[in-house]
């Protein structure tokens, strides 16, 4: 199975939000995501961060909280999430067990 990447640029990562570069560059500052690449000529964007900055927006609006909270509350969320993909995995590998 191929899998393909897509990168965007800062200027496409910022046009498929409606941020300003300013702003997405605070939103890097803040740790909420994390672009490949030395400085924003060079920032290349994975297309799930788009998913990830929506949801601190998302956030921020809802809980009336500001950024260093929503970097908080978005590092929790994906370590839970990450956290229940490995609990599924070891509960699968654990039931192939007992069934021997």
């Amino acid at each position: 199975m191929t899998e393909y990447y897509i990168k965007l640029t800062l200027g496409e990562f910022c046009q498929e939000l409606d941020l300003s570069e300013r702003a997405c560059a605070d939103l890097i500052g803040y740790g909420i995501i994390s672009p490949q690449g030395e400085g924003p000529e060079d920032w290349k964007f994975d297309v799930t961060m788009i998913s990830a900055i929506r949801r601190a927006i998302r956030l921020r609006s809802d809980l009336e909280i500001d950024w260093h909270d929503v970097a908080l509350i978005s590092k929790l969320i994906d370590e839970r999430d990450s956290l229940i993909k490995e609990n599924e995995l070891l509960k699968q590998q654990l039931r192939r067990f007992l069934q021997f």
